[in-house]
């Protein structure tokens, strides 16, 4: 495990990024509906439609009891709706019936692994879904993997090609600083939406490119290119 390869990469990314403050823990039902709906789409659009289910239930217990359409009219906007609305509805509806009230606290009781395992064992909830509910609201210390940031693992060659992003989730998790996670996750993703973008990464622009493994492979293309 390359740990001190991670841990380096954290201190580069707190230089440039710099220190973030955190708001006190989150309501871990909402941070759950919330990652839900932000399943392939944009943080835009995925915030307005979490905006729209506050504004239109009072609490996630009057959603849970809600019909599905009217859930579906107030989330379509993050598409996928069909899919989302019964996700959410679902998941809220095994928490009441496996803990008696729709609550997450006891999470907060549990080890890192048992509260993994609880939310994983819960229809439609992947890991990353999982990952983000424990750091973000219980302040677990687990590395969610989302797309920016399984996308700059693969780039900097911290894990192979073919490495699922649940382990590539168990990799980061077990080789970050615990104390800094929550920071350190949040600064891979703004690097990977300013920097180390899908297309086109501003590779000249960013300060992991000496550790990168595709900044080395294309710039040796490059210079290889030049001597032609």
């Amino acid at each position: 495990m390359r740990t001190d390869e991670v841990f380096a990469i954290r201190d580069l990314l707190l230089k440039r990024f710099g220190r973030l403050k955190f708001r006190t823990e989150k309501d871990a039902v909402g941070e759950l509906v919330k990652t839900i709906l932000s399943q392939n789409t944009s943080d835009i659009t995925s915030l307005r439609a979490f905006g729209n289910l506050k504004r239109r239930f009072k609490d996630w217990e009057s959603l849970r009891r809600s019909g599905l359409p009217s859930i579906k009219r107030e989330i379509k906007i993050a598409g996928l709706s069909n899919i989302k609305a019964p996700r959410i509805k679902g998941a809220l509806n095994e928490i009441a019936e496996r803990r008696g009230s729709l609550s997450l606290g006891f999470l907060n009781r549990m080890s890192l692994s048992e509260g993994y395992r609880f939310l994983r064992s819960i229809k439609g909830i992947g890991p990353k879904t999982a990952a983000i509910v424990l750091l973000f609201s219980f302040r677990k210390p687990i590395m969610p993997v989302d797309t920016h940031i399984f996308r700059i693992m693969k780039r900097l060659g911290l894990i192979g090609p073919k490495t699922t992003r649940e382990k590539a989730q168990e990799y980061l998790t077990s080789a970050s600083p615990e104390h800094a996670i929550r920071e350190f996750h949040v600064h891979l993703i703004m690097l990977g939406r300013e920097v180390c973008t899908a297309r086109e990464p501003k590779c000249q622009l960013c300060n992991l490119k000496a550790l990168c493994k595709y900044y080395g492979d294309r710039d040796g293309r490059r210079r290889s290119k030049d001597r032609k």
